[in-house]
């Protein structure tokens, strides 16, 4: 039985499959991620499927500009580790990643980390980060993409999170 990622859409090519490591959340089974937006070719589904590594399945925003998603864990996790990829083949860009984490289930936000990363179809094209953090009861963890600090009209992409406990 496939079950499926529980999440919200909020108003305003193929990798390689790979196993859950045991030190990572679970996040279909664990949370509810809440999205600004995705696109229905590329859904959000894809960051949570297993697929890694460059040309793996990636979720795309439905609409340009800035994006967030809020990961709600259905109890307090002990996160000691944040590990992402991005892929960007098409557009040259400076795209910002912020991550925030709450305590109190979201009533209160505070940065722990922003990244800058330069794309360029002709140069760097993927990006892979893998964090080490010590942050102790996390009810929620709200990253936000903002893909062209510039003036480009861009979309968001992440290929894969998963969050080590």
């Amino acid at each position: 039985m496939h079950e499926k990622l529980r999440k919200k859409i909020m108003p305003s090519a193929t990798g390689t499959a790979m196993p859950v490591p045991a030190n990572t959340i679970d996040i279909i089974q664990h949370a509810e991620v809440i999205a600004t937006s995705e696109s229905e070719s590329r859904p959000l589904d894809n960051i949570v499927d297993g697929s890694t590594g460059p040309g793996s399945s990636q979720w795309v925003a439905g609409s340009t500009g800035p994006q967030s998603l809020i990961f709600k864990f259905d109890a307090p996790q002990n996160i000691t580790g944040i590990i992402y990829e991005i892929e960007e083949q098409e557009i040259a860009r400076t795209q910002e990643v912020c991550f925030e984490v709450s305590t109190d289930s979201g009533a209160h936000f505070r940065e722990i980390l922003r990244h800058e990363y330069n794309f360029s179809p002709n140069g760097s094209t993927f990006q892979r980060e893998e964090l080490k953090l010590d942050l102790p009861r996390i009810t929620d963890l709200k990253m936000t993409i903002k893909p062209d600090k510039g003036n480009l009209d861009c979309v968001a992409k992440l290929n894969y999170i998963a969050f080590q406990m």
